[in-house]
């Protein structure tokens, strides 16, 4: 399972956004949401997995695309067979759960507390007609559902839900051996659809941007869950608080550039983002890192690796 971008977005925001920030806390809180959600995809993988399929079948993860108008589809699960099409959604949500269906009003009751959320099945619906619509376009006539997957075993679905395709993630299983036994064979080209969604699939950017300003610059230390920040001391970086001594995590703060600003740095930009002042020093570190150089003079820049967090550690700075 990967995260999306907007997920490794959120999750180096949480570390870097300022304290006092207006939105720190709300960023926190999607950080907590998206690792929530995320944990709950891996779930589903898990039962998805060891569940024997009595036909073909491809599962695309995390499936992204924007529609003809513009707006994006972010589908949690797509399970493709020759005999049918399934969108799962996946929620990981405590309390009891409630449906107005006449309202398409979603809530629960948590620690005696009402709280409403987006209709979850009005969610996966909206992407159930895209894809039908693909579907038409493509010439390809399969049968589709989608399902609402609750992968926190402690919630209570209300007996309001029970006319609808929402149920435990224990229920995974039997709801596509329903589907096998009630679903007329086809001659729907399962390689075509894969394919066809291959095409469809489209990385989406992060759905946040965020200013300098706003965010607390240097080498953050790991072992004080990135509270404090590190000084470059002949080679690596230590921390001021608990001392510790790294020569990586110039390749996590690389990423953490890279991922809030994209790939190109400048000398400038290192020492801004960093907290570093000699202009000597930080061009010499980003010389001796071998990253891929662009420009000359003022308007050089360096190209950051997409797979900097695995880099050696062993690399001398």
């Amino acid at each position: 399972m990967q995260k999306s971008k907007h997920h490794h977005y959120i999750e180096v925001l949480a570390k870097r956004i300022l304290p006092d920030d207006m939105e720190a806390s709300v960023i926190q809180q999607e950080f907590h949401r998206l690792e929530a959600g995320f944990a709950g995809e891996n779930r589903l993988k898990q039962t998805l997995s060891d569940y024997y399929f009595k036909t073909d079948r491809h599962i695309f993860y995390n499936f992204e695309c924007i529609n003809e108008n513009g707006f994006s589809h972010q589908m949690d699960a797509i399970l493709v067979t020759p005999l049918f099409i399934v969108i799962f959604e996946v929620k990981l949500l405590s309390g009891t759960l409630f449906y107005k269906p006449a309202q398409h009003e979603f809530y629960r009751i948590h620690n005696e507390k009402r709280e409403n959320f987006r209709n979850p099945l009005d969610q996966v619906y909206r992407h159930q007609l895209f894809l039908e619509q693909c579907l038409r376009k493509w010439q390809i006539t399969i049968p589709m559902c989608f399902a609402v997957v609750i992968a926190n075993q402690q919630a209570i679905l209300d007996e309001s839900l029970e006319k609808f395709p929402i149920f435990h993630i224990s229920g995974v299983p039997n709801f596509i051996e329903s589907l096998y036994r009630n679903t007329a064979k086809t001659n729907a080209n399962m390689r075509m659809i894969v394919a066809k969604l291959n095409q469809l699939h489209q990385v989406l950017p992060p759905r946040r941007s965020i200013s300098m300003n706003r965010l607390r610059r240097g080498v953050l230390c790991r072992q004080c869950d990135y509270k404090n920040t590190m000084s470059y001391y002949y080679g690596a970086f230590v921390c001021n608080v608990c001392q510790a001594k790294s020569r990586d995590a110039i390749f996590e703060t690389l990423y953490h550039y890279r991922i809030l600003f994209g790939d190109k740095i400048s000398n400038r930009e290192f020492r801004d983002f960093f907290g570093m002042v000699n202009i000597k020093t930080c061009s010499s570190i980003l010389s001796r890192l071998g990253f891929e150089k662009c420009g000359s003079k003022r308007g050089t820049y360096y190209i950051i690796p997409e797979n900097i967090l695995f880099w050696s550690k062993k690399k001398t700075l």
